[in-house]
């Protein structure tokens, strides 16, 4: 009697690692939209919490009209596979590039999860 432990599931591993590279880009993404909330808020001065909010509102906008790009944009070349500008001696981060018959995460789940995710610090903050 041959007595093994049960193979991992190759679907389970898939969804694991998609969801951790979804919740990293959307955590990216609202962390770029924070920042930029901050600098715009602090430069204007008045009220500082209801300039944030406003561009938060704004930038929640921008990811949404960004999640209707499609898969061939420019945005969607840069959430699969995370290039970044060239610097001394090449790129500094070559990123992932998946194999044609790899599943991939859609750039628009990406701006979807990010744009909501901005909407709703700008709307209860």
């Amino acid at each position: 009697m041959n007595v093994c432990a049960a193979p991992y599931s190759q679907p389970a591993v898939w969804i694991v690692r998609e969801l951790v590279r979804l919740l990293v880009r959307i955590a990216v993404a609202v962390l770029i939209a924070i920042v930029i909330a901050e600098v715009r808020a602090v430069i204007t001065g008045g009220d500082t919490t209801r300039t944030f909010q406003i561009v938060m509102l704004l930038l929640g906008a921008v990811y949404l009209l960004l999640a209707g790009t499609g898969t061939g944009s420019t945005a969607s070349r840069m959430v699969n596979w995370g290039e970044i500008t060239p610097g001394f001696g090449g790129t500094i981060f070559r990123g992932f590039r998946p194999k044609p018959e790899d599943r991939q995460l859609t750039p628009g789940a990406v701006f979807v999860g990010s744009g909501v995710a901005c909407l709703a610090i700008g709307l209860f903050v």
